[in-house]
């Protein structure tokens, strides 16, 4: 077991060090600047040719890519993701900041992505050619197939402008400060609501449809044949001989959620006006703001990194045989 950790460790420094250089490419792919950006939003008399020229000097901008990259990197190496050009704070002040804010939103969403979609899924496939079981297929691919901003939209217009029965955007109340301890909490439950259906329904119907197939595969295996001519009743056979098995290939899938719930947050919080790392992204982005798109980059990729590693770790402890072919 130890071997194949590490054997995944040294895949997940690799993957690391590619995704860097990718993420600075991309980003320094994209025509224009943070000064030109600033000369286009205050025009050319804010600052002299000057200044502007020592501002690029300073953030290493009028070097070469690979020096910059050289540059940058040492800085990633030490924790120092350097210091925003807008806000012109620390990025890591900023990430830590932002980050339980969009950390809550997410988790929430997941949690009941994954306590609806998969029961729902495994549900399916005991009644397999029913007509339920064909009905609830052909509802979730409509739900894998919306596109989030036009289901934010349509929530927001059906229960906040219409109904008045949940807020518009935001994280909490005008008067949120001047509420009891009960109240915040369920303040803050009411903000949560539409953005966590933002996020977790098409995720839902992923893990439905994935649970769905892959308990479909495992009734359909030799020892379920076998453990039903020894006299097993359908709900042991289900519980004790399907489940198990038909769960092992949803642990990776559950790990690697987190891209998908993290590059759906900057969409969302955008929309909903949510104060976390998603929206911190877009304006990020939206304003040329190079260390604080890179340092966010980074660190997405190493939370998705090291989900990806305990994914397979559990997947592993699950299943001996994904050990002993690591051997």
């Amino acid at each position: 077991m130890l071997t194949y950790v590490v054997r995944r460790l040294l895949y997940g420094v690799l993957t690391f060090f590619g995704i860097t250089i990718a993420i600075f490419v991309l980003v320094h792919s994209v025509p224009g600047d943070p000064v030109s950006f600033y000369i286009g939003s205050h025009g050319m008399g804010a600052l002299s040719h000057a200044a502007l020229d020592e501002i690029r000097r300073e953030h290493h901008l009028d070097q070469p890519i690979p020096q910059q990259y050289g540059w940058w990197l040492r800085g990633i190496v030490t924790f120092d993701f350097g210091t925003s050009f807008i806000n012109h704070r620390p990025v890591t002040a900023l990430i830590a900041e932002k980050l339980p804010s969009t950390f809550m939103l997410n988790l929430v969403a997941f949690l009941v992505a994954a306590l609806i979609g998969v029961p729902i899924g495994l549900w399916s496939a005991t009644r397999s050619g029913r007509t339920s079981e064909r009905a609830s297929g052909v509802a979730f691919f409509l739900l894998y197939s919306l596109p989030s901003f036009w289901v934010a939209l349509l929530l927001m217009q059906l229960f906040s402008v219409h109904f008045h029965i949940l807020p518009l955007f935001g994280m909490t109340s005008d008067d949120y400060l001047d509420r009891g301890l009960t109240s915040k909490v369920a303040d803050r439950a009411m903000h949560l609501i539409l953005p966590v259906v933002t996020l977790a329904y098409a995720q839902m119907a992923i893990y439905a449809r994935f649970s769905k197939s892959a308990l479909t595969e495992v009734i359909r295996q030799d020892f379920i044949t076998t453990a039903r001519a020894k006299g097993a009743t359908s709900a042991a056979v289900l519980w004790h001989h399907a489940l198990r098995n038909a769960l092992i290939p949803l642990i990776t899938l559950l790990g690697l959620t987190l891209p998908y719930l993290v590059s759906g947050s900057v969409i969302v919080e955008e929309i909903f006006q949510w104060d976390g790392i998603g929206r911190l992204y877009f304006d990020a982005i939206s304003t040329r703001d190079y260390p604080t798109i890179l340092g966010l980059s980074v660190a997405t990729a190493v939370a998705t990194l090291f989900a990806s590693l305990l994914a397979d770790i559990l997947y592993a402890v699950a299943d001996p045989r994904i050990r002993l072919e690591g051997k």
